[in-house]
């Protein structure tokens, strides 16, 4: 019926080919009859009663819609009506918005002319599933000019790969207007300072279409310098090719600002707790030293306080180490984590204790260190950190004459668990959680010291957790948990 010769596609080929699309398709005659449709316009009318396909045969489709008591089936038959009228010559679209029972369409309507005569084509699709209309797109790009973050889009089919669209963010964040941005590569906002290698890696990225997050010294249209961070991804069009560059942009120069001056501050902290840590370290072992040349001489009335004397400065002398290796972890957020030979860790640290406390042998004895299971854990270099911290806590909080400590290990197939067992006055539930500095005040809560605040940190660095357990008859039992190997 539309434009067809001797040579064009023959009728009932047309009517197959019709009725094979899922859209509701009729075409009216200028009496406003129903002339053609297809098998999904039959199929709907069979099955519902539709303010847009009324049922009645005997009237006239667009009399039916006329007399309608739908507003929008009315408003629809006045915009076909303008079609035969010759007041619309294009066509258009309505989009019914359908109540509470009924299904929302996009009506399109055309005016096409047949030998002489005038039809209207009408085409119902599913709102869900129509193709974006200029409002819907107007609405996404007023989304995205709204947005906090700068939003580009490049086409890299085009010479140099050239921005086509800017929002205002950008323009607010670079001082950039949009004219002068759209047609120009985004290299402009790179100047002096900007690192070569981290425009590299973007332009990677860009060559293989992959998505790449990086931040970078850019430069706004007065000169200012700023960090920005950057993210490019591509977009892919209905055939799943990559067609065009999306780019988000987020002045990030208040936290770069704030991350360069606290490392600046570690690195001060860091300088002035090595100088106290080694002076320190350096006369407690003199001490300590000149205390192992005394302890034969004391006379039996004065042991008792050599002995407190000589636990203050190996306690002493024991936490500068436990500084140190707290600074390294606070100066690391994430380790790189390697496999270390736990039975060789253990059996080191106890020994430096017996060695530590030689001056008191005869009241310390440590078991379970000759039986130990060899076995590798996932840690760092400074996993005798943990086991010497809770070694050493066994000791100087111990109010007994004779301390004893036992050590254990339970392997698993995936785990691997210590436990540091002693007789000393044990820990009650209500501090169980407070001797690592796990309450609200952190290394100010009532623990036992900054070792077991390491110990936590460090563990939990390693993936893994540590608990305390009641010893029998009376103590307590620290327990580790580490990952294998």
């Amino acid at each position: 019926m539309v434009g067809r010769d001797d040579e064009s596609m023959p009728s009932g080929l047309t009517d197959a080919v019709l009725d094979t699309l899922p859209a509701r398709i009729a075409v009216i005659d200028d009496t406003g009859r129903i002339v053609e449709s297809n098998a999904s316009w039959h199929a709907f009318t069979a099955d519902h009663d539709h303010p847009l396909v009324p049922g009645d045969e005997e009237q006239a489709f667009l009399d039916a819609l006329r007399r309608s008591s739908n507003d929008q089936a009315v408003t629809l038959a006045g915009r076909l009506q303008a079609l035969f009228d010759g007041d619309d010559e294009t066509g258009g679209e309505y989009p019914y918005h359908a109540d509470t029972d009924g299904e929302a369409l996009l009506v399109r309507y055309a005016a096409v002319d047949y030998d002489g005569d005038r039809y209207a084509v009408v085409t119902h699709v599913g709102r869900a599933t129509r193709s974006e209309t200029a409002a819907d797109l107007r609405l996404k790009e007023r989304a995205m000019d709204e947005a906090p973050v700068g939003i580009t889009i490049s086409d890299p089919s085009l010479p140099d790969n050239p921005v086509i669209y800017a929002n205002a963010a950008f323009e607010r964040i670079t001082g950039y207007p949009v004219e002068e941005v759209v047609g120009r590569n985004c290299r402009f906002l790179q100047g002096e300072d900007t690192d070569p290698e981290t425009v590299s890696r973007m332009r990677r990225a860009v060559d293989n279409w992959d998505p790449v997050t990086v931040e970078l010294r850019n430069y706004r249209r007065n000169g200012e310098e700023f960090w920005n961070q950057v993210t490019i991804a591509p977009i892919y069009d209905e055939a799943g090719e990559p067609s065009h560059y999306v780019g988000f942009q987020q002045d990030v120069t208040d936290r770069k600002r704030a991350e360069e001056s606290l490392e600046t501050e570690r690195d001060r902290l860091a300088l002035l707790n090595q100088i106290v840590r080694h002076d320190i370290r350096n006369d407690m072992a003199v001490a300590l030293g000149w205390g192992g040349e005394l302890a034969d001489r004391i006379p039996d009335d004065d042991a008792d306080a050599f002995e407190r004397v000589m636990t203050a400065a190996t306690h002493t002398k024991e936490l500068t180490e436990a500084v140190g290796d707290l600074a390294k972890i606070l100066g690391t957020t994430d380790p790189e984590l390697e496999p270390v030979e736990l039975d060789d860790v253990l059996e080191r640290e106890v020994e430096r204790v017996r060695s530590n406390f030689d001056y008191r042998s005869e009241g310390i004895e440590i078991r379970g260190d000759g039986d130990l299971p060899q076995v590798t854990v996932l840690a760092t270099s400074i996993l005798s950190s943990v086991f010497g911290n809770l070694l050493d806590n066994a000791v100087f909080h111990n109010d007994e004459a004779d301390v004893r400590i036992d050590v254990d290990v339970t392997v698993t197939e995936e785990t691997v668990v210590v436990r540091i067992a002693d007789n000393g006055p044990g820990i009650p539930d209500s501090r169980k959680r407070e001797v690592f500095g796990r309450g609200k005040k952190g290394l100010e809560s009532p623990g036992s010291g900054l070792g077991l605040y390491l110990v936590d940190n460090l563990v939990e660095t390693y993936g893994g957790r540590v608990w305390i357990e009641d010893n029998d008859p009376k103590g307590a039992v620290f327990c580790v948990e580490l990952r294998r190997a």
